[in-house]
């Protein structure tokens, strides 16, 4: 294995300071996705029992629930709340890449560190 010249290493640690910053910027998003995902079953639930409520005083509770399912507005809203599942679990994909990316560089400077540690003295 060949030893790293100092371009591969300043290549290395740009890619690692990069990585860093990007993790450290997304951090108010990421706890925003998991904060959507932890209550993605509630806010499902609240938004179904709000239209049913609408038909709770003419209709049954299970009849109440199933035209509440097939109202348009229901459904719309239904599908805001699925985007915005979606988009955090982007934003936790996004985060994993940058911490796979960030351990990647590290582990790639170590390697560095320990080549030249290890290089032989003539």
């Amino acid at each position: 294995m060949s030893l790293a010249d100092h371009s591969v290493t300043a290549s290395i640690e740009k890619r690692l300071k990069t990585a860093s910053r990007e993790i450290n910027q997304l951090a108010p998003l990421l706890g925003q996705a998991k904060q959507v995902l932890s209550f993605e079953s509630d806010r499902r639930k609240n938004l179904l029992a709000k239209y049913a409520a609408k038909h709770l005083a003419d209709e049954s509770a299970a009849a109440a629930e199933q035209l509440a399912r097939a109202d348009p507005a229901y459904l719309s809203d239904l599908e805001v709340l699925a985007g915005e599942v979606q988009t955090a679990y982007g934003v936790i994909a996004k985060n994993d890449a940058l911490h796979c990316t960030w351990e990647s560089a590290r582990s790639l400077l170590a390697l560095v560190r320990e080549q030249i540690r290890t290089m032989p003295e003539n």
